[in-house]
């Protein structure tokens, strides 16, 4: 007899009967227990043994099978269709099919309409015939699908093969851009990417037998063979954010113009006779401050901050403009920077190069002796930098003395340092914890930098910077200008007490985890890791467009025109750029870390130190050389700020897989 499980029509032999269900072994010689009104048809008769059921079962569906092959089905559904589409009974249709039909000849009639599966629908009451267009649609479906069927098996053979180092073959199939599509959203997203690429991701990746300990990793590793991705260490954070690698021709042109037509010195006051000096670290090329100091009497001092000016050159809504709003930021990375505007701009014309007149925003404010401000000038001025000096030279000035301009150094020095004192009293976290980035050379040297936050010169430079985010926010709030405001809400429990006998690793870990994510709002309010009442960033509109903007603001109350920014201006300014800050700031990270692992494979095997800076839930270590926090759960019951000895198992960077055991 017949019947159906779970739509798929099966054939066996009733051994028994037991509570109203029979008995049934299949041809596969499975026993199935069912209702008898599940079955679908009674072939034949027959007394078999249990041991012979299957056998006799298997008798049975070879000549169903023979007798359904006799069943011409588009035929049959042709005679069908001219009666009209209505359900016939089994019986009919074998009666149309053969000349003498029984019970095998029912049964062949299901077996053949439910193999044939286009001509006919099941219904309760029988087979209805399906409608011409629905039988078309449903041949070109199946073609459809043989024809993806074979695109897909031959790019996955092509793909096999570039994994073994042939040739890529490829055909240039819709089903071969779907595969490739999938691989690289994989590759690229990880986990993020869509759960249909990563099950048909996954599916290429087994048939290419590609190899790597992570999925991403062996998507990565095919498509390099395939030629996708021209370097063993591609830069995916520059894929996965989608960042504008290059400037369309049209926008290097408008800034060349631009650049070329210098700017106009109307309104500007001429501060070219000041002994204006620029701090930067060596690499930097955009030089977007500068800075100048008199010391006057009962130690006060008159502090200028000169904030070079691309407003000069850009006209919002330009090209230029245009550009620089939809990147946001500069994106910093090991091998390379992407800028924000051209460096016809960037890093020519509006760029505080020494020995050049350049426009500036000019933020002229004098303090007391302990830092305090006591007035705010802010001008468009033109000046001409003095001198260009990196945070290394300005550190030996301040140790020596015998520099030039050590002395204007050393009164800054003395401003930054009361400026910090200022700004603890008021509740700042003094955290300047040190830092290193992995720089790649173009020939793919790799160079670790290593930058101490505390320096003199990096505290200085800092300190002016603050300075200026704090008058600018007080400014703009006095006069109601539409501004970006930078906030920080304090800790939720406050900051832990950290033993100050351990590791200074130990403490920066702990703050760090304790601190607020700080936050950007066009309402002003405390900055609570500054210890400021308000704090505006404006130094740095040659690479962050939240920064030109403000500059903008307070260039058009300063001309008497206005602000051109309306509170829903700044609000969009602020959707469209907030996006590209954060995206910014996880790209690099994720950059920077997959350096820091190729650094640490040149030396598997060797041993590195750290500091044990978490225990509990897990153990973490803060690697000295490269300032990683990493887990090490070999590590067994070391104490919090133990220093330790790690030996360098195992490192994969594009799996994201670092191993360190005791050493």
């Amino acid at each position: 007899m017949l019947w159906w499980e779970d739509d798929t029509l099966r054939s066996g032999v009733v051994v028994a009967e037991e509570k109203q269900r029979v008995v049934i072994v299949g041809a596969d010689g499975r026993e199935t227990r069912l209702s008898p009104a599940r079955v679908v048809a009674t072939v034949d008769r027959v007394e078999p043994s249990r041991a012979s059921a299957a056998r006799a079962a298997q008798d049975i569906d070879t000549r169903l099978k023979a007798k359904a092959g006799e069943v011409d089905v588009p035929t049959l559904w042709e005679l069908v269709l001219r009666e009209g589409e209505k359900a016939l009974e089994e019986a009919d249709l074998a009666a149309l099919a053969f000349e003498r039909p029984g019970p095998i000849e029912r049964a062949a009639i299901v077996l053949a309409l439910k193999h044939d599966g286009v001509h006919f629908a099941r219904k309760t009451a029988g087979w209805l015939p399906r409608s011409e267009e629905h039988v078309r649609g449903i041949v070109s479906g199946r073609a459809a699908e043989s024809r993806r069927a074979a695109e897909r098996d031959a790019t996955f053979s092509a793909l096999a093969a570039a994994g073994l180092g042939q040739p890529f073959a490829a055909t240039g199939s819709e089903t071969e851009r779907t595969v490739l599509a999938a691989l690289e959203r994989l590759a690229v997203h990880d986990q993020e990417s869509p759960e249909r690429d990563r099950a048909l991701a996954a599916a290429a990746l087994d048939a290419a037998k590609a190899s790597g300990e992570r999925p991403a990793e062996r998507a990565f590793r095919l498509l390099r063979a395939v030629g996708r991705f021209g370097s063993d260490h591609e830069n995916l954070a520059i894929e996965r954010y989608a960042l504008r690698t290059e400037f369309p021709p049209e926008v290097l042109e408008a800034a060349e113009r631009a650049a070329g037509r210098g700017f106009d010195r109307t309104g500007r006051l001429d501060l070219t006779g000041l002994t204006a000096l620029t701090i930067d670290a060596a690499w930097t090329t955009e030089i977007d401050d500068a800075l100048t100091i008199a010391e006057g009497p009962d130690g006060r001092v008159d502090v200028g901050i000169h904030i070079a000016d691309p407003s000069a050159f850009v006209v919002p809504g330009d090209a230029v403009d245009a550009e620089a709003l939809s990147r946001g930021t500069t994106y910093y990375f090991p091998e390379r920077k992407l800028l924000m505007m051209p460096p016809s701009i960037s890093e020519g014309a509006a760029s505080l190069a020494a020995g050049a007149d350049r426009p500036t925003l000019s933020f002229r404010v004098t303090l007391d002796a302990e830092g305090r401000p006591l007035a705010l000038d802010i001008v468009r001025a033109v000046v001409r930098v003095t001198a260009r000096l990196d945070y290394d030279e300005v550190d030996r000035a301040l140790t020596t003395g015998d520099a030039a301009h050590a002395g204007l150094l050393r009164a800054l020095d003395r401003c930054a340092a009361a400026r910090e004192r200022r700004r603890i009293a008021g509740g700042a976290l003094a955290l300047r914890a040190p830092e290193a980035e992995i720089r790649v050379a173009p020939g793919g040297d790799l160079t670790l930098m290593r930058r101490d936050q505390g320096t003199p010169a990096q505290r200085l430079v800092s300190e002016m910077m603050v300075l200026a985010g704090e008058v600018t926010a007080s400014w703009l709030l006095a006069r109601g200008v539409p501004a970006i405001f930078r906030r920080q809400a304090p800790p939720d429990f406050g900051y832990p007490d950290v033993d100050p006998s351990l590791p200074d690793a130990v403490r920066i870990r702990a703050l760090r985890r304790a601190l607020r994510r700080g936050e950007t709002s066009l309402a002003a309010g405390p900055h609570h890791g500054l210890g400021l009442p308000a704090y505006a960033q404006v130094t740095s509109p040659l690479r962050r467009f939240q920064d030109l903007a403000l500059h903008r603001q307070i260039a058009g109350v300063l001309s008497g025109e206005g602000a051109p920014y309306g509170v829903p201006d700044m609000q969009a300014i602020l959707a469209a750029t907030e996006r590209a800050e954060s995206d910014g700031r996880r790209a690099e990270r994720a950059a920077q870390r997959y350096g820091m692992l190729r650094w640490l494979a040149r030396g598997t095997g060797s041993t590195v130190t750290g500091v044990v800076v978490e225990v509990a839930p897990r153990t973490v270590v803060t690697l000295d050389e490269t300032l990683l926090e990493e887990p090490v759960a070999s590590l067994v019951g070391p104490a919090l700020g133990d220093r330790v000895r790690l030996r360098v198992e195992r490192v994969n960077p594009r799996a994201d897989v670092l191993v360190l055991r005791p050493a």
